[in-house]
């Protein structure tokens, strides 16, 4: 069992990875991608190999979160920078540490990072975390997005009908040497999806 879940399955060495976080909900699981609907996304197939089609798969991650939410009668969610800078500095970690989970031992809380990158304020604030990896090849963010669509965890992040604001950032890894949590799996992609709503 991976640490923290409520939920996980059967583990693969390259089979694609996703977790999901709400303040009040952790869930965690092992799944294959499945097709999802582009909905208009530009670059939704792209499978990310330079650090222009990062940039790019990130942009259309976020564009396929806005697209489900459409479909589901929800307002978009807007692109907030410090939740991208909080998304960012966690899937850099991950791959620092060889982890894939919301928390390395020791270190910041989802609510730390984002206080920590001006997310926080002095009001209340309610989070949410969706994390995923794969190898490159299956890394699309068609692939990702319907990874946690079919995840009731990652579904409820996506469709939670308070979060007004979002940012995805992706990390490259090239070659196997990883290790850790990756170990064997390389290169891979991976994925951070933060949401975040301030009162």
């Amino acid at each position: 069992m991976m640490p923290g879940a409520m939920t996980t399955s059967p583990r693969t060495a390259r089979g694609p990875l996703a977790a999901a976080f709400a303040v009040t909900l952790t869930v965690s699981a092992l799944i294959l991608a499945a097709p999802a609907s582009a909905g208009g996304c530009a670059n939704a197939d792209i499978s990310p190999a330079t650090a222009d089609e990062i940039a790019l798969a990130e942009t259309a991650t976020r564009c396929l979160v806005n697209t489900e939410r459409r479909r589901h009668g929800l307002r978009r969610m807007r692109f907030n920078r410090n939740l991208h800078e909080s998304s960012a500095w966690q899937a850099s970690d991950m791959v620092s540490y060889a982890y894939f989970d919301h928390q390395r031992a020791g270190g910041p809380s989802l609510a730390a990072r984002i206080t920590r990158f001006g997310s926080g304020g002095t009001g209340g604030y309610m989070l949410g975390e969706n994390i995923a990896w794969s190898t490159a090849g299956a890394a699309s963010p068609r692939e990702m997005v319907q990874m946690w669509m079919d995840s009731p965890g990652h579904r409820a992040n996506i469709l939670r009908r308070k979060f007004r604001e979002q940012a995805v950032a992706a990390v490259m890894i090239d070659g196997d040497a990883v290790g850790g949590d990756y170990d064997g799996a390389g290169p891979l992609v991976i994925y951070v999806n933060q949401f975040g709503t301030r009162y």
